[in-house]
């Protein structure tokens, strides 16, 4: 597993036994608040709907796609496609990265439709 001392409190993530793959290490375990957001979700440190206040609306997007949970799109969103367009590279990566991280509590990813 990967660890940061880049800021206070931190937890980093795996991805589940498979192929190594850097980038989607680094972006799981990147600074960033879509990241961090994610990371508590797959630690068991808080739930989706909770990681999705106070995040910017791409960031909310990554969130609800990222863990299958449809009905935390933001209202101008609500379609698979504008909620992907919005994104960019970076929470795309995220995206699939969480879809292949461990969870720790059942290390497997969710089902779609929350």
């Amino acid at each position: 597993m990967t660890n940061y001392t880049i800021q206070e409190n931190f937890h980093s993530a795996e991805l589940k036994e498979g192929p190594r793959d850097p980038d989607a290490h680094s972006v799981l375990n990147a600074p960033n608040d879509d990241a961090c957001a994610c990371r508590k979700v797959l630690l068991g440190l808080q739930e989706p709907e909770e990681a999705v206040r106070r995040l910017s609306t791409s960031e909310a997007i990554t969130i609800a796609l990222a863990f299958g949970r449809d009905d935390l799109l933001p209202g101008s969103h609500r379609d698979f496609r504008s909620a992907w367009r919005r994104l960019d590279n970076r929470q795309r990566r995220l995206v699939d990265a969480v879809a292949r991280a461990k969870w720790a509590t059942n290390f497997e990813s969710p089902a779609c439709g929350g």
